[in-house]
């Protein structure tokens, strides 16, 4: 700067010569080209110390960012990078990883597994136990199982295993890619004895491209076909009433062969056969006489025994037996499995009043043989009522 202060000085002083014999001419204008010149001089002396002073300063600033020592000061040089906004950061020194889909395309609605598989030094610890189909977030997939495992490898590392399946509802997109997973690892390092005291770490997983097919045609309105049915909501109208009328229709008849049902059963099973055999001694209690000696009362005491005697049979057995003979009614007692003293005592009975009715020869019956039929009569009867 000197140099050129220098130099400018002797310009000045080789004008001055020349311009002597126009000195009075020109005095006024030389002397204010002499502080125009003046202050360029300031204003460029003012620049060049300005400039040095901000050298000075980064100079200075770059042994205290690096802590005074230069060798820090390299190391920060050579650092690399931040990763950018967006970009996913590489795995840490001794950890590698990889991904694997069992499909590289789906169909709407089907499941399919993303396997995630990565291997790292023993140092490294990953946080599995939170890893369940409920925290697991890879929206828009839906997440529907998840299943973890780890194992020791020949060279000494260790193996993470991680499967997820996933399905996918999604339409009118031709692929879409899988979210990233971040999963949560701590590093073993000495003095760290529980893994609550290490610092947590996290490992970022970028997810595949998933091709999504689907039998939807493009820019679809609605899953279901959009053609009306009919076109008259009248015949709707007419169809309704049409079936309430057969409901109708229908229950009434199922109503009217019910109680025609209860009817015929009603009908089928006859009256209680108790009461009916009840009904039948009373009325041969009420034909017994009270004296046996008078002969048409004896002969008309062995009929109606006769007849009420097969009736109260009939109903004990539940079975016609009105006309059957005593034979006849000893085989169907047989064949019913009826008691065999009842049998016995019935057949007795009835072969007795039929000798006495078919066989007479002008032979009266007895009033001894008479009361003890109807003793015997009376044993029948209070037998079935005990039955």
């Amino acid at each position: 700067m000197s140099g050129w202060l220098a130099n400018w000085e002797k310009n000045r002083k080789r004008a001055s010569r020349t311009a002597e014999p126009a000195q009075g001419r020109f005095e006024g204008a030389g002397g204010r080209a002499y502080w125009a010149y003046i202050g360029w001089i300031a204003v460029a002396a003012a620049w060049m110390l300005a400039l040095e002073g901000v050298g000075t300063a980064q100079r200075q600033a770059q042994p205290e960012e690096a802590g005074g020592d230069p060798s820090a000061a390299a190391a920060a040089r050579l650092r690399p990078p931040a990763a950018k906004p967006g970009e996913v950061p590489p795995p840490p020194a001794g950890m590698t990883f990889a991904t694997h889909l069992d499909h590289t395309a789906v169909w709407v609605g089907d499941q399919f597994h993303y396997t995630v598989i990565v291997d790292h030094a023993p140092t490294f610890e990953f946080v599995i136990d939170t890893l369940t189909k409920e925290t697991v977030s890879m929206d828009p997939f839906q997440v529907m199982d998840v299943t973890k495992q780890t194992m020791n490898l020949k060279n000494g590392d260790r193996r993470l295993y991680l499967d997820v399946v996933l399905t996918s509802f999604a339409t009118g997109k031709a692929n879409e890619q899988i979210p990233q997973l971040t999963l949560f690892y701590f590093k073993r390092e000495p003095g760290v004895l529980r893994a609550e005291d290490a610092a947590a770490e996290s490992l970022t997983v970028p997810g595949p491209v998933l091709g999504l097919r689907s039998t939807l045609p493009p820019a679809a309105n609605d899953i279901r076909d959009p053609i009306t049915v009919s076109s008259w909501p009248q015949s709707r109208w007419l169809l309704a009433g049409a079936g309430t009328f057969s409901l109708i229709l229908l229950v009434t008849g199922l109503g009217w062969e019910t109680v025609a049902f209860v009817r015929r059963r009603k009908s089928q099973r006859g009256p209680d056969r108790r009461k009916a055999m009840t009904a039948v001694r009373d009325r041969w209690l009420s034909a017994v006489p009270s004296d046996f000696a008078n002969v048409e009362a004896a002969v008309r005491f062995y009929d109606q025994s006769y007849q009420d005697l097969k009736e109260y049979v009939g109903h004990f057995l539940e079975t016609p037996t009105v006309g059957l003979t005593a034979d006849e009614l000893q085989e169907e007692m047989q064949r019913l499995h009826a008691d065999r003293e009842f049998q016995d005592k019935v057949v007795r009975v009835l072969g007795a009043i039929e000798s006495q009715r078919y066989s007479r020869n002008g032979s009266v019956p007895t009033p001894e043989a008479a009361s003890r039929t109807a003793q015997e009569i009376r044993d029948i009867f209070a037998a079935g009522s005990r039955r």
